[in-house]
């Protein structure tokens, strides 16, 4: 079961979705009541995740490059797979959207910005998640 260097790219980013979500979710999570529109709070609790984020996907990137140092080519295979899983994509972000919206009009629990903060986090970690691995999917089988 040899990968390839754009298989291994999209592991790369479910790798690291799976790892925001063990490191990062339980802290917006606990901290769904704070404040988070005043610039002190969001630049305290962004900072960590953007060094995070940089560093995981430069060493995962360079090892990647590093390995396969062959270029990867682009043919129609490439965009129809791409098209079709950002068509998922697309589609998950507007039923996203709507479950978004219905909550904030239901639901008290989020009045405050913190719950809504981890509400959209989750969201979107949840569509980028299953846009990735459909992707992967779909390299496999095609």
């Amino acid at each position: 079961m040899a990968l390839s260097k754009k298989e291994i790219s999209i592991l790369i980013e479910v790798v690291f979705s799976i790892l925001f979500a063990l490191i990062f979710m339980p802290f917006f999570y606990e901290n769904q009541g704070d404040n988070l529109i005043s610039i002190n709070n969001l630049i305290g609790k962004i900072t960590p995740i953007i060094i995070f984020a940089v560093l995981y996907f430069s060493m995962a990137y360079a090892v990647l490059e590093l390995i396969f140092k062959a270029k990867t080519t682009v043919d129609e295979r490439d965009d129809m797979i791409n098209s079709k899983s950002y068509k998922l994509g697309y589609l998950l972000y507007e039923l996203s959207l709507f479950v978004f919206i219905g909550m904030l009009l239901t639901n008290s629990i989020l009045q405050n910005t913190g719950g809504i903060i981890f509400l959209i986090i989750s969201l979107l970690l949840f569509v980028s998640i299953v846009k990735s691995i459909y992707q992967l999917y779909l390299y496999r089988t095609f």
